[in-house]
């Protein structure tokens, strides 16, 4: 037993908060109504209406106003709305009309093109609700947003919203924190657990939009997350023909194209299909590594009768990784290496292959009124394979040498799989003279991870190796690396399933007040075996979860037609799938509960969202990576996490899109040993910001240009000695429309060049230093 462990096991690897808070929301939350109100009607006289858009374009346009009496006389060229943008309409219409009792215009919301927030959001009750109505912190990425500020992956868009956290593991994937806890997945609002688990990413090009629901989502998602979900909302089928096309080169030679089509396939435009494409060739800025991608996403939408619609979509990404890269080890000082941003431990023989798949099913009809039933189905397969050599020994901290062997050579290769189900039905009653909302559903979701780990059989040792040199560790010979069953070898084999039954309701308690009830009674199971190329054993079960309850208690009123308050309960109750510790088992599920209240206004038809929130919470039982076996885990005991934030998102002046938040965070750990290798603790401060601006006419009728500041307070590291020190950093772009169908844009990230480190939670690895300045320009068609 060395330092690491086994070597094979080793690899694995509001004191602050015042009354001012509530002052600062009440304020943001008000934003002179009456300026406002001057807004619109200066915006009226110029447009006829503020959601009328009649160019032609792939993503559906925003929105279609017409009065409920009147149905809307489709243009022949504007895509028409899906059923999810219908009761999204419904979802806003609604909330309108409960405060003033007047007859509500019904708007048609059909996409977040060309515009920074949603009227509504599908993460936090199925069915498109307000953002105004949902007593939680949400925040949505649009396509305009994505395009804007040229977001190619899922890693990208999740450094862009207001909170969260984003924690490299590798070139291929990262994790998410809010408020500390880590972030669960959805896709299309069911469950997904194959995006929490370190698996390579999907690119960010098959998703329409991403939204991100903060604090606990237990409720509709089981064992979700303390820190909130990631909801992924795949792109789906337009009525009328459409292509979107851009040609991109960038910094680090990277290249990369893709296409995004949809067409009808009938003359009643009730068979529809949508594909978007990507090849993908680039380096890093770091050394030896490359990737090759390719990505290719298709959805068929029928409408096998006017209230039966069925949806199937598959997405398959191939992805290959020459000198994998999962960040620095520490010094031997136990400090962060700065001696050149562009070290990486990994050689250039080095590789890791990512083969991904996942097909969606879903069929939803209309049963009667609003009401609807939704059965969806969601299977994920990823095999990959990998070998690289990490080092030995951390970094000497005055010559930058450490040792390889080759018994740090790490080869495994196996196959994550999961399997997820969602039936529910959601709808209006009347009770009472008032209307109610109701949603009762089942939910299942499976998970198999099968990972076997390479026999090393060779013993070579490479003394002296500068980290900004590592080429010069050689490959191992072909007869060193095998995966023949022996005693000493190791595999292992660990499935975990979650299913549980759910509901949902918001009642009208009075006339401007909500009142939501929920509950889930979820049952967990886990059970682990050991496998080839070691000896197989019988399954062992790691956890054995029955009948557990999860409550859900919130409360909104509606101050003014644009302004509302809330107020939110939620459990926590999030099993630790595929972690054990070194001494073997499984770790008990985190439990807890939060409780969350702010302020929240929109306008402009949901054009320009403002939020404002005080949260605490409080939990235990949350893993974080063992400090002396990094591929194991261990508890942290009670932890308590306080703090507010605040966001605006949306047009806030023709032309002028901004996306502002700022996020304070308070942490105390009862077990003060705790480092921060699980993403414990967060900066006190985070700030982030994007303003976008559209010239409208004159000269420079055509051009647009934008910049981005993201700050953070020091970010606690691994020691006390490896902290990151607070940064700011400052992104822009320039475009300019050359017609109606050609644009030409321009991003810089980081134009300061700072050296700062992203991650810093590792001792042998995990620490990533962030990317320097870099260029990419992009050539965008539409027709």
């Amino acid at each position: 037993m060395t330092q690491h462990g086994t070597s094979v096991r080793r690899r694995l690897s509001l004191s602050a908060i015042s009354h001012n808070a509530l002052i600062w929301g009440s304020l943001m939350a008000g934003v002179c109504p009456a300026a406002m109100a001057d807004t619109v009607e200066a915006r009226t006289k110029t447009h006829p209406s503020v959601c009328h858009a009649t160019h032609r374009t792939l993503h559906p346009v925003r929105c279609t106003p017409h009065h409920a009496a009147a149905p809307a006389q489709q243009s022949a060229k504007a895509p028409v709305a899906t059923p999810v943008a219908a009761a999204s309409a419904t979802a806003v219409a609604q909330s309108s009309a409960d405060v003033d009792g007047t007859e509500a215009e019904n708007i048609q919301v059909l996409g977040t093109n060309h515009t920074y927030t949603a009227p509504a959001v599908e993460a936090w009750g199925k069915s498109p609700v307000a953002l105004k109505d949902v007593p939680q912190s949400v925040s949505v990425i649009t396509q305009q947003r994505m395009e804007d500020s040229n977001m190619l992956t899922m890693a990208d868009a999740m450094r862009q919203i207001n909170g969260i956290r984003v924690l490299p593991g590798s070139t291929a994937n990262s994790n998410y924190y809010s408020r500390g806890y880590q972030l669960t997945t959805s896709v299309d609002g069911t469950p997904d657990a194959s995006g929490t688990l370190n698996n390579a990413a999907f690119d960010l090009s098959m998703y329409d939009r991403v939204e991100v629901l903060r604090g606990s989502s237990g409720l509709l998602q089981g064992g979700g997350g303390a820190g909130g979900v990631v909801n992924e909302v795949t792109k789906k089928p337009g009525r009328d023909f459409a292509v979107d096309g851009s040609a991109m080169v960038g910094s680090f030679n990277n290249y990369r194209a893709d296409v995004d089509m949809t067409i009808p396939l009938n003359r009643s435009k009730t068979l529809r299909f949508r594909t978007a494409d990507l090849f993908q060739d680039n380096d890093f800025f770091y050394k030896y590594s490359h990737s090759r991608k390719w990505q290719a996403y298709g959805a068929l939408e029928w409408d096998v009768t006017p209230t039966t619609t069925f949806l199937v979509s598959h997405a398959a990404q191939q992805q290959d990784i020459t000198a994998p890269y999962y960040g620095l080890p520490v010094t031997t000082a136990k400090t962060l290496w700065y001696g050149g941003r562009d070290a990486n431990p990994s050689q250039d023989w080095g590789y890791s292959n990512y083969m991904t798949q996942q097909t969606i099913a879903s069929i939803t009809q209309k049963l009667w009124g609003d009401w609807t039933a939704t059965a969806r189905a969601t299977f994920y397969d990823q095999n990959y394979n990998t070998l690289y050599n990490e080092p030995w020994t951390t970094i000497d901290a005055k010559t930058g040498l450490l040792q390889y062997q080759d018994i740090g050579v790490v080869g495994m290769r196996g196959k994550n799989t999961s399997r997820s189900a969602d039936v529910y039905a959601q709808g209006s009653f009347r009770l009472l003279n008032r209307t109610h909302h109701a949603l009762f559903g089942f939910n299942y979701n499976s998970y198999e991870q099968l990972t076997q780990y390479a026999n090393v059989n060779c013993d070579a040792i490479y003394n002296n190796v500068s980290i900004n040199n590592t080429g010069v560790v050689k490959a191992p010979a072909a007869n060193c690396i095998d995966y023949k069953q022996n005693d000493d070898g190791y595999g292992t084999d660990d499935y975990a399933y979650q299913w549980g039954f759910y509901g949902q309701l918001r009642l009208e308690v009075i006339r401007h007040l909500s009142l939501i009830l929920g509950g889930r009674v979820s049952r967990f199971y886990e059970k682990l075996q050991y496998v080839s190329p070691g000896p197989k054993s019988e399954w062992t079960t790691t956890s054995d979860i029955r009948g557990q309850l999860t409550p859900y208690l919130g409360t909104v009123y509606q101050i003014t037609p644009n302004i509302s308050w809330y107020a939110s309960y939620s459990s926590i109750f999030t099993p630790s799938v595929g972690r054990q510790t070194y001494r073997g088992g499984g770790l008990k599920p985190q439990e807890g509960n939060q409780v969350e209240t702010g302020f929240k206004a929109e306008y402009f038809h949901g054009r320009l969202n403002i939020s404002s929130a005080l949260f605490r919470m409080e939990s235990v039982n949350q893993p974080v990576q063992d400090p002396d076996h990094s591929q194991f885990y261990m508890t942290t005991g009670p932890i308590r996490r306080q703090g507010w934030e605040a966001q605006i998102d949306g047009e806030i002046l023709p032309g002028l899109d901004v996306s502002i938040g700022y996020t304070y965070l308070d942490t105390k750990v009862s077990n003060s040993k705790v480092s921060d290798f699980g993403g414990v603790y967060s900066p006190h401060h985070m700030f982030k910001s994007w303003v976008h601006y559209n010239v409208p006419s004159g000269r420079l009728k055509g051009l647009n240009f934008g910049a981005g500041i993201d700050a953070n307070s020091n970010l606690r590291g691994s020691y006390a000695t490896t902290v990151q020190g607070g940064y700011m950093t400052l992104d822009s772009m320039i475009g300019y429309k050359i017609n109606k169908h050609l644009k030409l844009q321009l991003n810089a990230t980081n134009l300061t060049n700072r050296y700062y480190y992203e991650r810093a939670s590792g001792v042998w690895q995990f620490n990533f230093p962030a990317a320097p300045r870099s260029f990419m320009a992009t050539l965008r068609a539409n027709y």
